[in-house]
């Protein structure tokens, strides 16, 4: 008999690599404004693999298993909601070739890169493009685009269902802009690119502190469009140089038990050469008139590669750059950025006393971090019962258990 284990094994590998994939197979067919049809396809044939896979063994080809399986379905659904659909879409046959060998445009030349180009269709609003490409082109749970726009799961639910709503009134179809189009999507796609970096360095869920190939793909994918003319842009490079700086560091947040890594903890972890090299070269690439956040952000990402412990040079610096960075991006998250380096150059009470005012953001109540940095500064002067306190706390909103466990550790060091 089929392992149960191996089976569920394969099934979750299948969703985290697939199933974007396949829902958009399916909206090609449908068009944009059917994601919600597309969606229910692809859930069937998951649940379809639930139930037959660890009886009968998962298939040889268990990606075309699951498009048949969601063709299939596609096709059900499609009849039955007929009336509420142009009689054209009435079929997924009526939209053309196999998924497999549909075409796009020549202007990208990367599957994935023209699905984020379609799905930041100039009819929605910034936030409902980057949560569109959030679900369906990096294929994200609510939960996981919730953590990633740190807004609630209801918000960003709210958001999805407002987003297929427009792109049905609109009949939009998915294919890639024209050349001259794509660059007023092009900051929507850096945005969902950096995010899905972020949820790659520190996981939503799941059971690993970090999902380092998403970090890659979202590499991948940016070099991918500083290779195109149209999306060439210095910010792009500065994209890269951010990525290539974060993930050349990336080993040494785990030790060999995948447990949590604290910074101050990692001297003696050396950044892979190679990363920092590429990443020297998209930052040289990217230097133009205009300094731009990411720049300011791959400044900081070099420092910390270059120099896990930061000596009182490079403290001093960093506070320079999120003070820079904070001018051009007011963010909490930034703030909370700039609070842990002036505690660094100034000490703990004078951090203390720069966190007061971000106490009370709705962002940062839903923010682990925010709690863990105000732990570690009481516990700096010596308020350990408080620092206790806000260790639980953090723990209590930690996304992954090797997070929940680092935190709950420094509250009992703490106690």
């Amino acid at each position: 008999m089929p392992s149960t284990t191996q089976a569920r094994d394969a099934l979750e590998l299948a969703f985290r690599q697939w199933s974007a994939g396949l829902v958009a197979a399916l909206a090609r067919r449908v068009g944009l404004g059917r994601l919600d049809v597309a969606e229910d396809a692809v859930q069937f044939a998951m649940l379809q693999a639930a139930r037959t896979w660890s009886f009968h063994g998962v298939p040889a080809q268990p990606r075309a298993w699951l498009l048949r399986v969601s063709l299939n379905r596609l096709t059900d659904l499609m009849r039955q909601r007929a009336p509420e659909v142009p009689e054209e879409a009435a079929s997924p046959d009526a939209a053309g070739p196999e998924p497999e060998a549909t075409r796009y445009a020549a202007e990208l030349p990367d599957d994935a890169l023209r699905l984020l180009f379609a799905c930041c269709h100039p009819a929605l609003s910034r936030e409902m493009q980057v949560t569109l490409t959030l679900k369906v082109a990096c294929g994200f749970s609510v939960r996981e685009t919730a953590a990633a726009l740190l807004a609630d799961e209801p918000t960003v639910a709210q958001r999805w269902v407002r987003a297929k709503r427009t792109l049905r009134a609109c009949h939009a179809t998915l294919e890639v802009p024209s050349p001259e189009a794509l660059p007023e999507r092009l900051g929507a796609v850096h945005s969902a690119l950096y995010l899905l970096f972020n949820e790659g360095y520190e996981a939503s869920e799941g059971h690993d502190l970090s999902r380092a190939e998403l970090c890659v793909e979202a590499l991948r994918l940016v070099e991918v469009l500083l290779a195109h003319p149209g999306t060439a842009t210095p910010e792009g490079h500065a994209l890269a140089a951010l990525f290539c700086f974060r993930v050349a560091r990336l080993p040494g947040r785990v030790d060999a038990n995948g447990a949590f890594v604290p910074q101050e903890a990692r001297e003696g972890t050396e950044a892979s050469p190679l990363l920092l090299a590429r990443g020297l070269r998209h930052l040289h690439a990217s230097m133009g008139p205009a300094l731009t956040p990411l720049h300011l952000e791959a400044e900081i990402a070099l420092v910390h590669a270059e120099a896990p412990v930061p000596g009182p040079e490079d403290r001093a610096r960093l506070l320079g750059l999120y003070d820079a960075l904070l001018a051009l991006k007011p963010s909490p998250i930034i703030a909370l950025g700039r609070v842990v380096a002036l505690g660094r150059v100034r000490g703990p009470a004078a951090a203390l006393e720069a966190l007061g005012p971000l106490r009370t953001d709705a962002v940062l109540r839903r923010y682990p971090y925010r709690f863990a940095v105000e732990g570690t500064l009481l516990e700096q002067v010596g308020e350990r019962s408080r620092a206790a306190d806000c260790f639980r706390q953090a723990a209590a909103l930690a996304r992954t258990p090797p997070q929940r466990e680092y935190l709950l550790a420094r509250a009992r060091a703490c106690a």
